[in-house]
């Protein structure tokens, strides 16, 4: 009898771990699902442009995928993305085009994906709001808010007057011959870069009948320009280590190439900002 209901007991057992595996995993299942849906709809979405929006936005443990769309006819060449996570913080993403080597923009009627690590645990918050604060468009037109958008062309001008001081010297290197600028990089091609990073931005603004600041808001204006002069000169310095890293393993033609393919670079962002 003991023997009947041992294997009894043992049959019972091995026909409930499925069960009871199954169970499991389909709670855990519409549990996943359940706060999954609910983080999705804690993220709500602002847009302070006309012709473009935010799409499948979902609020993940610590960080938001956003899809901006474009839907106007120009292409984009700059977002920023706001969110106040408390009273004394405001999380700000730009993501600048108008700098890529590789000429990206959002193109008419595409979308751009983007994955934002804001700080602090998202988990916390009760409800996020996440605003599509400003666009820059290919014709320098914008939308958006007005000391955001400020904010971007004075950022740009910072840029753009250290590309403009550079080119000079990335020209003449580039009409080089092989063994010319082979010669001149070894011996004069560093100092003139820098010396033309740290000229005066005087003449190079005068010449675009530009200044850094504005009235209303010159602090901040002039802060942008600096930060946006310090990035051009940090992107200029990256450069040239790059060159020279081309230069050390690939050897002098190679360095000739990426010379004049950087003089394309720089003129096309001058004369697109």
């Amino acid at each position: 009898m003991n023997k009947k209901m041992t294997g009894f007991r043992k049959s019972l057992l091995f026909l409930l771990i499925p069960s009871l595996l199954g169970i499991a995993y389909l709670g855990s299942t519409v549990l996943s699902y359940s706060a999954s849906k609910k983080d999705k709809s804690i993220v709500r979405v602002n847009n302070f442009t006309r012709s473009c929006e935010l799409l499948n936005v979902e609020k993940h443990k610590d960080h938001i995928k956003v899809s901006v769309q474009n839907n106007s006819d120009k292409a984009v060449t700059a977002f920023v993305l706001t969110s106040r996570i408390d009273p004394r913080m405001v999380f700000t993403f730009k993501e600048e085009f108008a700098f890529s080597e590789m000429d990206t923009v959002i193109r008419p009627g595409e979308s751009y994906d983007r994955v934002l690590s804001i700080p602090g645990s998202l988990s916390r918050l009760a409800e996020i709001n996440l605003n599509l604060s400003a666009i820059m468009f290919e014709d320098n037109s914008s939308e958006g808010d007005p000391h955001i958008i400020r904010d971007i062309e004075v950022n740009r001008l910072g840029q753009k007057i250290q590309f403009m001081k550079v080119l000079p010297v990335i020209e003449r290197l580039s009409r080089l011959s092989e063994s010319e600028i082979g010669i001149s990089w070894n011996k004069t091609a560093w100092h003139e870069l820098e010396v033309a990073l740290n000229a005066s931005n005087t003449e190079s603004l005068s010449s675009l009948n530009r200044k850094p600041s504005s009235n209303d808001d010159s602090d901040n204006a002039s802060e942008q320009f600096e930060l946006g002069v310090q990035a051009a000169k940090e992107s200029v310095i990256q450069k040239y280590q790059e060159l020279k890293d081309i230069r050390e393993r690939q050897g002098t033609t190679a360095l000739r190439d990426s010379v004049i393919a950087l003089k394309e670079v720089y003129t096309r962002m001058i004369s697109k900002l």
